[in-house]
């Protein structure tokens, strides 16, 4: 009896064994697939592109070398232009451009990183962690320059269930300072975590402690960032990643130097995206608000002192079914032109609207506010087709409406340039801006393609030869 339970037990516990093998071997071929689908969606982004170097491949292990290039201006367009066609005159001209534009200089070059990654296997989850190769690339010639330190206190984990999808990850920077002969750089500590269903929703948190540089030419001249502090939520829609909603405070920034003072106080943004029901399918609204403590600028040329600035944008009326069949098809290799069609008259067969909220500030403590709204009438995109095909000029402003009510009171007026304030003199005296003792304000309006401001036409194309 006895042995016959040992042996149960043993064939038990090699069964346990055999199939963690085999969840970690079946674990590790998923990791290599999202290993090259990544390096794929990368190369694809004509802004970086990413080599992997395996080390090692053991069934419980992935390590190896990821290198990154951050391309540069000239790398960029070219990666935009993309491949040369011999039967377009056109393709072979912007060719010839790109050919006879000057190379980049020395600091322009691209960014090269060098990356060791560790991946770790256990059944259906996968433990890692990475850290910058210092003696490579980019990092190693700011080493070499004695910009930063030859070891940067840098911590990047992860963790990912691929039973649950649940994904942690995690990169951490603890405070580090260089002195050098003309300056002197203070970091302070910043984290980045990133949690939740990599299939439905993550969360974004992120906060930095700033940084402090001070030139030793002289000990007022100089520049810091104060904390920095947000969140976000990144979902998956419709195979695409979006931001529905994200809040984000800086605490303010500073600036000094001989001839310049900047000192910006508390920034404030926030956004989010909400459903609104209607009759056949949700609507999507979007809500985007900026507030600014204080910003004072002081120089030989211009001194203006910017306090409670409050700037909302709402969008609204987006037909959700529509975005979505239209995110499905752009995904496609050939994308249906006849379904494109459809979806995007499923979006601008509804009223598209785009309101200001709560715009005001105060300039050299005069009060500046602005509301209004822009909005698109009811149509769909034949319409436009055909007025094209019609040679209609410009058929998408007859298709628009608007109203906007803009006005400043005149201690505001004493912070814009002198050729501004001619410029704002000249629309006053053509009627398009009001002006009294308690300052200017105009009223514009968008109406079957014509604009006006107080009443009076404002012409929108110039006049033919």
């Amino acid at each position: 009896m006895g042995s016959k339970i040992m042996l149960t037990v043993v064939g038990l516990l090699l069964a346990i064994v055999v199939s963690a093998i085999g969840a970690s071997w079946y674990t590790a071929q998923k990791m290599d697939e999202y290993i090259q689908l990544s390096l794929e969606n990368i190369n694809r982004s004509n802004v970086m592109k990413a080599s992997w170097y395996p080390k090692s491949s053991w069934p419980f292990t992935r390590n190896g070398v990821l290198h990154v290039v951050i391309f540069n201006q000239h790398m960029r367009s070219n990666a935009e232009a993309g491949p040369i066609n011999i039967d377009d005159p056109r393709s072979l001209e912007r060719a010839k451009e790109r050919a006879a534009a000057p190379l980049p200089k020395r600091n322009d070059e691209p960014v090269q990183l060098f990356i060791n990654v560790s991946n770790s296997m256990f059944p259906f989850m996968v433990s890692g962690n990475a850290a910058l190769d210092m003696s490579r690339g980019t990092a190693s010639e700011l080493v070499k320059q004695k910009s930063i330190p030859a070891e940067l206190p840098i911590a990047f984990t992860w963790k990912y269930s691929a039973l649950t999808q649940a994904f942690k990850m995690r990169l951490s920077m603890d405070h580090w300072s260089i002195n050098q002969p003309h300056q002197s750089v203070d970091v302070g500590a910043a984290e980045v975590s990133l949690k939740g269903d990599i299939n439905d929703e993550l969360e974004l948190d992120y906060g930095w402690r700033g940084l402090k540089v001070v030139f030793s030419q002289s000990l007022q001249n100089g520049f810091e960032v104060l904390p920095i502090e947000g969140n976000s939520l990144i979902r998956n829609f419709s195979g695409i990643l979006i931001a529905p909603e994200g809040h984000m405070i800086l605490n303010g920034f500073r600036l000094s130097a001989p001839d310049l003072k900047v000192d910006m106080g508390k920034l404030q943004f926030d956004s989010v995206m909400y459903e609104v029901l209607a009759e056949t399918s949700p609507l999507l609204n979007m809500k985007h608000n900026i507030a600014l403590d204080k910003f004072l600028f002081d120089s030989p040329q211009e001194h203006f002192h910017l306090n409670d600035l409050s700037f909302g944008l709402v969008f609204s009326g987006l037909n959700k079914q529509g975005v979505e069949e239209l995110v499905q098809e752009m995904r496609a290799e050939q994308p249906d032109f006849v379904q494109v069609m459809k979806s995007l008259n499923k979006i601008t067969s509804k009223v598209l609207r785009l309101d200001l909220a709560n715009c005001q500030m105060k300039l050299n403590q005069g009060r500046v506010t602005a509301s209004g709204y822009l909005a698109s009438l009811p149509f769909e995109v034949e319409q436009l087709i055909r007025a094209r095909a019609a040679a209609t000029p410009d058929p998408l402003k007859f298709m628009l409406q608007g109203d906007l009510s803009i006005s400043a009171e005149t201690n505001a007026l004493t912070a814009l340039p002198a050729d501004m304030r001619q410029q704002l003199d000249q629309l006053r005296q053509q009627g398009f801006v009001k002006a009294d003792s308690k300052g200017v304000s105009s009223h514009l309006l968008l109406r079957g393609g014509a604009l006006t401001a107080n009443d009076k036409l404002i012409p929108m194309s110039a006049p033919n030869p």
